[in-house]
């Protein structure tokens, strides 16, 4: 090889080496480049981060003076550290004069409320939420707040409080009045939630339904107090008029309902009810209600008023249009003895219908119209008896007076009737006010020669009171002891033991109400004296009444 050629080789691998140098120099400027890039991009970050960190503080510190609740930082010591504007507002003093001083120093009125709640937190890292401190101003503080108290936490260790307080002074005393206004109603009022269940009750609707308010927290109150009607059949939710202003979001008015106390029983009530907007897609309901039994009582005395006013105006026409008819139903003998024949009372309507006594005695004998129709009754007795039948006439206890009795003396003259053939009928209980009355005219009759029957007897309180002061000479058994004889032992007792005093006392027996052959044998055997009832003979008309034998005045001075 010629030195040339060596030279050349020589020269080739230093350009080798030089290239390599150079690739390797470009590498490493490329890197640096990079790593320049990335240390301008965490440059960048860490401004950005920086900023916005200001940006946050700027924001907490903007939030903690101008926010409208109280914000403070308590260390363990429950020692303010940090205090925003609106809480020193909250406490009457200065920010600066809470930094450093315990909580109990500042508001010493509260701390007894707060004590409890801040050690909780320390003690369990557990947040309290809407903790209510109030003051009723016997330490010259009015007010109420919700506080919630957080833990403050570094590296995991509770190092202080986050306290956060609203103000609710106004909205508890607009509650507090809310409260007063409903718990001072004398109407009841509730609420319901969209589900139908109870939000709120106040006290008159607590006292009317017989529940507490705790009671029925969260009850479905259709099921609890409205879930059936007036005769106790069952009212379904569908037909439920409140809960259908929940779905439909229309308000109602009811004046006859029905609600169901705790102890089952019902009342009528009326009800106004409204819908409460909510979220769900039903609305809630509030309901105003009032106890209408009172009412409803009103309501029925007053309709019964004009029922009797309707009886009494056709009673007084049947009187003008001689529309009152005698029925005759037979009293028969058991043991001997002259049969008779009990005089029952109906009224023929216009439409030639019978009514019976019950419709229209009760008006006449309020609005004292029943004086006049017993005077018409017994003066057609006293013909019928004057035949030689023995007649027995009903009087109400209303008409018991001398007045009367004088009337029944100058019917038997006109008449020309055996008094024998004559038996009024009192009832015990009607006497029961009447007492006086019906004594001195129980004696008249007796001195005229008439007789008297206690109707009814055993169903009073004072049997043995009237049998004692009363010439009575018959004794009628009460239908309610008569009807199941065969079946009742009770009954069969009290039948004998009446049977045994009435012979004691030498009076007459009379059982009514006799509708079989089994309850008038048992009769019978038990030594009663007289029978009467649908077995033996129902009422039927009377034939046409003979006409007195003389033309005469009335008391009252029409003719009769």
């Amino acid at each position: 090889m010629t030195v040339d050629m060596l030279e050349m080789a020589a020269g080739n691998t230093e350009l080798d080496r030089l290239r390599g140098i150079a690739a390797r120099l470009t590498a490493r400027v490329v890197e640096l480049r990079e790593r320049l890039g990335e240390t301008l991009m965490v440059e960048q970050d860490l401004e950005d981060a920086e900023s916005a960190g200001a940006a946050f503080a700027a924001l907490m510190e903007a939030l903690q003076s101008s926010a409208p609740v109280g914000l403070a930082c308590l260390d363990r010591d429950f020692r303010f550290v940090r205090v925003n504007d609106a809480l020193a507002e909250m406490n009457r003093l200065p920010v600066d004069d809470h930094i450093g001083r315990p909580v109990a120093e500042i508001i010493p009125e509260f701390w007894p409320q707060l004590e409890l709640p801040c050690r909780r937190v320390l003690e369990t890292g557990e947040p309290v939420v809407n903790h209510n401190v109030g003051g009723d101003g016997s330490t010259g503080r009015t007010g109420h707040w919700l506080n919630s108290i957080y833990p403050i936490r570094s590296n995991g260790t509770i190092v202080g409080l986050g306290v956060l307080v609203v103000d609710v002074s106004e909205r508890f005393a607009a509650e507090e009045f809310r409260t007063v206004v409903t718990d001072t109603m004398l109407e009841g009022l509730y609420a319901l939630n969209g589900d139908g269940r109870l939000t709120y009750i106040n006290g008159a609707a607590c006292r009317m339904l017989g529940w507490s308010a705790e009671e029925l927290r969260e009850r479905d109150i259709h099921r609890t107090i409205h879930f059936q009607r007036a005769d106790g059949s069952p009212l379904t939710e569908d037909e439920c008029p409140i809960l259908g202003v929940r779905r439909e979001g229309r308000p109602v008015n009811h004046v006859e309902d029905t609600f169901t106390r705790q102890d089952g029983t019902r009342f009528p009530v009326t009800y106004s009810a409204a819908p409460l907007p909510s979220d769900g897609p039903d609305s809630g309901v509030v309901v105003v209600f009032r106890d209408a039994t009172e009412e409803r009582t009103e309501q029925l005395r007053a309709q019964r008023e004009l029922e009797a006013l309707h009886w009494l105006g056709r009673a007084r026409e049947a009187i003008d249009e001689d529309r009152l008819v005698l029925y005759s139903q037979p009293i028969i003998p058991l043991s001997g003895g002259k049969p008779a024949e009990e005089l029952l009372l109906r009224m023929v309507g216009r439409d030639g219908q019978t009514i019976a006594p019950s419709a229209f005695l009760p008006a006449a004998e309020q609005y004292g119209l029943i004086e006049e129709i017993d005077r018409w009754v017994i003066s057609r007795a006293m013909r019928i008896a004057a035949t030689g039948r023995c007649v027995a006439v009903n009087l109400s206890a209303k008409s018991v007076s001398d007045r009367l009795l004088v009337f029944v003396q100058e019917e038997l003259v006109a008449a020309g009737t055996d008094p024998s053939n004559v038996i009024f009928e009192l009832t015990e209980t009607a006497l029961l006010d009447e007492i006086a009355a019906g004594v001195a005219f129980a004696g008249g009759l007796a001195e005229i020669g008439c007789g008297l029957a206690l109707d009814d007897f055993g169903t009073g309180f004072a049997s043995l009171t009237y049998l004692r002061v009363l010439p009575a000479r018959y004794l009628k058994i009460d239908i309610e002891f008569v009807r199941d004889l065969t079946h009742n032992e009770t009954n069969q007792h009290l039948v004998r033991s009446i049977i045994h005093l009435a012979r004691g006392l030498d009076k007459k027996t009379i059982a009514e109400g006799v509708e079989s052959e089994a309850v008038l044998a048992l009769l019978r055997s038990f030594g009663v004296d007289y029978a009467q009832g649908f077995h033996l003979g129902r009422p039927e008309p009377v034939a046409a009444v003979p006409a007195n034998s003389q033309h005469r005045q009335s008391h009252n001075g029409s003719p009769r």
